[in-house]
């Protein structure tokens, strides 16, 4: 695949977390979890460089190790359990370009929780939007019927359960009638300019690559290391 375009990969990975200390490094199958995300960004067809966002200098060292750049620490302002993504995005794109006058045209958001993210992934995403014309991407995975839209429940101010949509849920006896819907896999991809026009990571004509659900497998509790650390063991991902 010809590269036209300047695509950074970011990832944020602060050093606060609360329920796994230091989750970002925590070791995996032999290697820090962080490890993972930046291999598999450094092995992508498309991605020029990757760029690790973190307020933590074990964290920054970690990443350096595995061949990331981590130009910066993040302000401790932008690295608290409640900082959303959008502006350490934001911080790191502005300093690249205050710093280096360097503007990609696109970004890849990775999370480091994500371990199993592949290339390919990657590399068919960009693809797809290219095709598509389309301004963002993700990759995605189906929801199941447990938690489709038409069939999930909400509880009312009284504190009884009802269908979010009974209408819905009634029209759709059967498995085989529910429309597909998709949640988030393992992956964004957006142009960097309407990103910052908009402040939105999926931004403008939309497109979604579908993936297997294993592989869009995220840790945020123990329980989830602990499933990653056997499908790696395994060999199963």
């Amino acid at each position: 695949m010809s590269l036209k375009h300047k695509i950074v990969a970011i990832i944020p990975a602060r050093g606060g977390s609360k329920s796994i200390p230091h989750k970002n490094i925590v070791d995996v199958g032999g290697k820090p979890l962080i490890a993972y995300s930046i291999e598999a960004l450094k092995k992508s067809r498309v991605v020029q460089r990757v760029i690790v966002s973190t307020d933590d200098k074990k964290i920054r060292a970690v990443a350096l190790r595995y061949g990331a750049e981590a130009p910066f620490l993040r302000p401790k302002r932008l690295a608290e359990d409640t900082t959303p993504t959008i502006p350490v995005i934001r911080h790191a794109l502005l300093w690249l370009e205050k710093k280096e006058n360097y503007k990609p045209e696109y970004v890849i958001l990775s999370q480091p929780t994500e371990p199993f993210l592949q290339p390919a992934q990657v590399d068919s995403l960009y693809a797809l939007m290219r095709k598509k014309h389309a301004d963002s991407g993700i990759t995605m995975v189906a929801v199941g019927r447990t938690h489709h839209p038409y069939h999930v429940r909400a509880v009312s101010e009284k504190g009884l359960l009802e269908f979010d949509n009974p209408a819905l849920h009634y029209a759709h006896p059967q498995r085989q009638m529910d429309p597909k819907r998709y949640a988030f896999g393992n992956v964004y991809c957006f142009r960097r300019d309407l990103f910052l026009k908009e402040l939105k990571i999926e931004v403008g004509k939309r497109v979604g690559l579908e993936i297997d659900p294993l592989y869009a497998h995220d840790i945020n509790m123990p329980l989830d290391l602990e499933i990653a650390r056997f499908l790696i063991d395994k060999k199963i991902v």
